[in-house]
């Protein structure tokens, strides 16, 4: 992956100190400023343990919260400011050719972006975000007429789709590129987040094997690798106040 500039880049993301919604953009930022030396990358935390304090004052400044006065929003250069999981995921994906490249099979442009951004659609929008909404409302598995608990029948439906079409690839990423796209950080995302929560939300182990190949093969990029090696990884899925006392009954629950 590369820019097409060598110009400095400054990037900032503002997020808060938990796992959340924006995982997926640290891991393909982590790549970035890893591959790229012309890029100056960090992160700003706003602080779940603060928020009551804080959150108020900086939600209404738009320099932190952005146009829409929430997280995560990206600046670009002291000079921008992105907002949404997606169109930061996919502003980044433009500027550092992560929508990969043409190939046999796909050979118009827009053709591929319409298949790639549809995976991250799915990645995102019908697993990162029903997984986060299941612990914050503390989904129990159990109850029929919970809406929360439809959702944890659904995800490993998707994750089973994903690593259907995963496996049509004739690489370990997604449309048979050789590098990853921006599909393949959110689907990792994806994947990990729901079995970090819960075996319950994957799909059976003959179903997840292309998605555990994707697992490896992601932990082996230079800037996950050294993402991990350096214990960023927050431990924190939400920012619920109940999540830690929820993760620790649910093993109890689900026997």
């Amino acid at each position: 992956m590369s820019t097409k500039t060598s110009e400095p880049i400054k990037i900032r993301l503002r997020y808060w100190n938990a796992r959340g919604r924006v995982q997926s953009v640290r891991y393909m930022l982590a790549d970035i400023a890893a591959t790229n030396k012309n890029v100056d990358y960090q992160e700003d935390f706003e602080l779940i343990e603060k928020a009551l304090e804080s959150w108020v004052q900086h939600k209404a400044d738009e320099n932190i919260s952005g146009p829409f006065r929430n997280l995560p929003v990206l600046h670009w250069n002291d000079k921008h400011i992105f907002a949404q999981t997606l169109p930061i995921g996919q502003y980044l994906a433009r500027k550092f050719d992560l929508y990969g490249k043409l190939t046999s099979s796909i050979d118009e442009e827009d053709v591929l972006h319409g298949y790639i951004d549809g995976v991250v659609s799915c990645a995102y929008t019908d697993i990162i975000s029903n997984v986060l909404t299941c612990i914050w409302s503390a989904a129990d598995f159990v109850t029929e007429s919970n809406p929360m608990n439809r959702m944890t029948k659904k995800v490993p439906n998707d994750l089973k789709a994903l690593n259907n079409l995963l496996k049509k690839s004739s690489t370990s990423f997604f449309y048979d590129q050789t590098e990853p796209t921006i599909a393949d950080y959110f689907v990792f995302e994806a994947f990990t987040l729901a079995r970090d929560y819960t075996e319950k939300m994957l799909p059976g182990e003959d179903d997840r094997q292309a998605l555990v190949k994707l697992e490896k093969v992601m932990l082996e990029r230079p800037g996950i690798s050294n993402y991990f090696n350096k214990g960023l990884l927050f431990k924190r899925f939400t920012g619920s106040p109940k999540e830690d006392e929820y993760l620790a009954k649910l093993p109890e629950t689900l026997k």
